[in-house]
């Protein structure tokens, strides 16, 4: 089973929890490695992705079978679909920091369980580096090291903040980088 997974089973186990809806799509990113849009469900029987059609292809290639993840397009399950996923479970956790008031309650109505608030015990997970997150993050400042080093050459007078944001976003993606994290911030002063 994926060991992030198996964390979090045995984390709400420990907090009386039979099981978890997981709705931030960085916690889902960080569990299973998902991007698309969607929902994940950690029950007593199984794990389960509920997306739409437009993700379910993408989302089958980039799960493995440690992964341990039945995906559904939202636009087959039925109510009583929902209201089975969390049979005999009485506390299910959720993301309060994540949720709004009005999802909350759809979530009562869908899957009929008492819902309690989980207390960031992803995100306080996910501040934990493992080998592999460590060894990104080195590359990752070994990029902007280097890509800052490289505008020290390129940079000339005249020359728009636009134009310098534009070469940074360049030069990261072209030597490494998956993509950025946010859009690059240039000042000048003329």
């Amino acid at each position: 089973m994926n060991k992030k997974i198996k964390w979090l089973r045995d984390r709400i186990r420990t907090q009386n929890l039979q099981g978890m809806i997981v709705s931030n799509p960085l916690n889902i990113n960080y569990l299973v490695g998902i991007e698309a849009e969607g929902v994940l469900l950690i029950t007593l029987r199984e794990n389960i992705f509920i997306t739409d059609s437009r993700y379910t292809e993408a989302v089958n290639r980039i799960l493995t079978v440690d992964d341990e993840i039945i995906v559904y397009d939202k636009k087959n399950i039925t109510k009583d679909d929902y209201s089975s996923y969390f049979m005999f479970c009485e506390n299910v956790g959720f993301e309060e920091k994540y949720v709004t008031y009005e999802d909350y309650k759809n979530m009562l109505q869908m899957y009929r369980v008492n819902l309690i608030e989980t207390e960031g015990i992803i995100e306080s997970q996910r501040a934990i580096k493992d080998e592999f997150e460590i060894d990104r993050i080195k590359k990752a400042c070994e990029i902007t090291d280097n890509c800052f080093e490289y505008l020290k050459t390129f940079i000339k007078r005249g020359m728009t903040e636009r134009e310098i944001a534009f070469e940074i976003e360049k030069y990261m993606k072209t030597n490494g980088a998956e993509d950025i994290s946010f859009k690059p911030i240039v000042a000048s002063r003329t």
